[in-house]
């Protein structure tokens, strides 16, 4: 993971009140990019690893610590802020079978849940879905200490809104993230499918989206695929789907405008989902 610290020359540490603060927990590190609102344009993007260790045994009040005594902006009031955990221990039900009380005997079947990992839950209104998610207990609680009105979600929301330009259409989207992969269809504005999976190769992900598309179409010559994110396998990724789907795109189709400054531009497709986490939380 390659570390990110921009901060564009319009940003003003007196005016964060009509900012927006948009935060993204992997298994590989912590990213954030500030819009502001008034513009409607993102202002600062960071990104770093957990510097040595693995999600499940960060010192969390450290890490936070150190990056508050670096960019002490970080504890001002925000007009909003969302942390979305980027994470593959989640799945999806149908919100006329949800009962919260049932989320961690459903959430087992399909993940084993780590230690010191507490469940939440996201509501998809406009896809009558809900997600069910772990994610550490202990960031949630340090985070709380400094905003204790943070929204927290699975950043999934921000992954499975599709442009108006293909509500009508067949349509896939590959999201990633080193390693661990996030492909969802949507098909006549429905979501039929969403899943993750840890691939090594370029090739893995090829397969997933193939068997996935076939799973559910008998013709996948008229399916678009759409690529974000970031990492290794990302190298040669689309040119290797291209070979088997007609319609390959590797760009950041967003659910709603949005603008950036210019040092910001080229991070689009790469941070798509962090960059997608306020307009879908509106």
């Amino acid at each position: 993971m390659h570390e990110i610290d921009i901060i564009d020359e319009t940003f003003d540490r007196d005016r964060t009140t009509t900012y927006e603060l948009s935060i993204q927990v992997s298994l590989n590190g912590f990213s954030y990019a500030v819009k502001d609102t008034v513009r409607n344009t993102f202002i600062a993007l960071f990104n770093t690893d957990w510097k040595g260790y693995s999600i499940d045994c960060v010192n969390y009040r450290d890490f936070l610590n150190r990056l508050i005594e670096a960019k002490p902006w970080l504890t001002k009031e925000f007009k909003k802020i969302i942390v979305a955990f980027n994470l593959p221990y989640y799945t999806l039900i149908p919100a006329d079978f949800f009962d919260p009380t049932n989320s961690k005997s459903i959430l087992d079947q399909v993940h084993s849940i780590p230690e010191c990992f507490e469940l939440g839950h996201t509501e998809l209104n406009n896809l009558l879905m809900v997600i069910v998610y772990a994610a550490p207990h202990e960031f949630i609680n340090e985070w709380k200490r400094l905003h204790s009105k943070t929204l927290f979600i699975h950043s999934l929301k921000s992954f499975v809104h599709i442009p108006y330009n293909y509500s009508s259409k067949p349509y896939l989207q590959i999201d990633v993230d080193h390693q661990y992969v996030n492909i969802a269809i949507h098909s006549n504005g429905q979501l039929l499918v969403a899943n993750s999976y840890t691939c090594k190769t370029p090739t893995d992900i090829v397969y997933y989206s193939n068997a996935i598309s076939k799973a559910m179409f008998e013709d996948i010559d008229h399916i678009h695929v759409n690529l974000t994110g970031d990492g290794e396998l990302m190298v040669g990724l689309p040119e290797e789907m291209g070979k088997y789907f007609n319609f390959v795109s590797h760009q950041a189709e967003f659910y709603k405008p949005v603008f950036f400054s210019y040092k910001l531009l080229r991070f689009r497709t790469e941070y798509f989902r962090l960059f997608n986490l306020g307009v879908t939380c509106e």
